[in-house]
């Protein structure tokens, strides 16, 4: 009984701590995490993750559906599946593309990274994804063809590749797929399909294109080489086809970014900020998007920008110092908790609201008592301005006696 409500205790911390209960075969709660009780401190987590999981069939149905309504992932694969999903779409975000060295890490201890990928061998899952790809399940091969995954990478010194031809029976039916895309969407600002596209077997698609590949970056590029017909690309400039996809990512962002200022009243998004889903004040085509995470590799350095796009980014006030966003996020927190309790005296375990009205949405979800904990733990490292701002909101560093 004892060892069950540990877990319970572990498990329901480690979701406040990750927003998710995909925990990593290896993960093992490090000794003087302040975010982790000190009874939980050296606790292997994943070790008893694995535990739980064997137990699915004999396990008492009460205790399994208290797991079931944690969201707790019976199926060790798909919880390892996500995590890579995740490192994937990180790598994507920062570099643009999936050509992933065999030799990549995730580094420790990065912002820009989710910090359930930290350390995390990259490298060696691609690798090992290009050499079983036969043998993948159809689901993680579907998810990684949706991403763009390059599943061959050209050999070196073999030259650049041969111009993309496309005979006119191929464009016109690529056309097709592009016209019933766009029927499909549910907004007329744009079409697109995600590289490699292949028409899924569903009804809303016509059964002769079902099953059919189309390699869109290479569309693209017979574009750029003025290879196409002329009244194919006429009809797909008709639906705003998209021609220039990084150009379109950015677009994307800065009305994201434009988005994000109307309602919070600035542009200083956290990493974890995802654009909500069926929310009004935002338009479809933006719902479900890492605002977050693209925000992050921008500011960490992992994103090269024109002149001409940081000038965008500066008229909006973007915070480019990571430090000084992640100051004025904490001191915007204390100040909101004292303006409510009218002290600063915050519980160790105190998490801000997610739909308190007297919060700001921004902060919704912050460890807020762990992050004060910290704050009086490193004191002597602290910057003298920190300090100082902090005093000013009648900080105290020790407890009263």
């Amino acid at each position: 009984m004892r060892a069950w409500e540990e877990n319970l205790e572990a498990l329901r911390i480690y979701k406040s701590i990750h927003g998710n209960l995909k925990v990593s075969t290896t993960f093992k709660v490090k000794m003087g995490d302040v975010e982790w009780p000190e009874k939980l401190w050296g606790k292997k987590l994943g070790y008893s993750v694995g535990t739980l999981r064997k137990q699915e069939e004999t396990m008492d149905p009460e205790r399994r559906e208290i797991l079931d309504a944690m969201g707790f992932i019976w199926d060790a694969v798909q919880a390892n599946w996500e995590k890579n999903l995740l490192a994937l779409e990180t790598y994507k975000a920062i570099h643009g593309n999936l050509l992933v060295k065999t030799t990549f890490v995730v580094p420790d201890q990065d912002p820009a990274w989710p910090k359930a990928t930290w350390n995390m061998k990259l490298g060696y899952l691609v690798a090992s994804c290009r050499r079983i790809k036969d043998s993948l399940p159809p689901k993680i091969r579907d998810d990684l063809n949706t991403m763009g995954f390059v599943w061959k990478v050209m050999d070196k010194g073999t030259g650049p590749a041969p111009p993309p031809r496309f005979s006119i029976a191929k464009q016109n039916q690529i056309l097709e797929i592009v016209q019933n895309q766009y029927k499909l969407q549910d907004h007329t600002r744009f079409t697109t399909l995600p590289n490699p596209f292949k028409v899924p077997s569903s009804s809303e698609w016509p059964q002769h294109l079902q099953g059919y590949s189309v390699d869109v970056s290479r569309f693209r590029r017979a574009y750029r080489l003025g290879l196409l017909d002329a009244s194919i690309v006429a009809t797909l400039d008709e639906m705003r086809f998209v021609w220039d996809d990084s150009q379109h990512q950015w677009r994307f962002l800065m009305k994201a970014l434009e988005i994000f200022k109307k309602i919070y009243g600035h542009v200083n998004v956290h990493q974890g900020f995802e654009v909500p889903e069926e929310d009004p004040e935002w338009p479809n085509y933006l719902w479900g998007m890492k605002l977050g995470t693209r925000v992050g590799t921008i500011r960490f350095g992992h994103t090269k920008l024109t002149l001409e796009k940081r000038q965008e980014l500066e008229k909006m006030n973007f915070i480019w110092d990571a430090n000084e966003l992640h100051r004025n996020v904490i001191l915007l927190a204390l100040k909101t908790y004292k303006e409510i309790y009218e002290n600063l005296s915050v519980p160790s375990k105190f998490v801000v609201p997610s739909d308190a009205p007297e919060w700001p949405p921004e902060l919704a979800g912050m460890k807020l008592g762990a992050v004060y904990h910290h704050l009086r733990v490193r004191r002597a490292t602290m910057s003298d301005e920190l300090k100082k701002r902090l005093e000013e909101f009648g900080f105290e560093w020790i407890d009263k006696s």
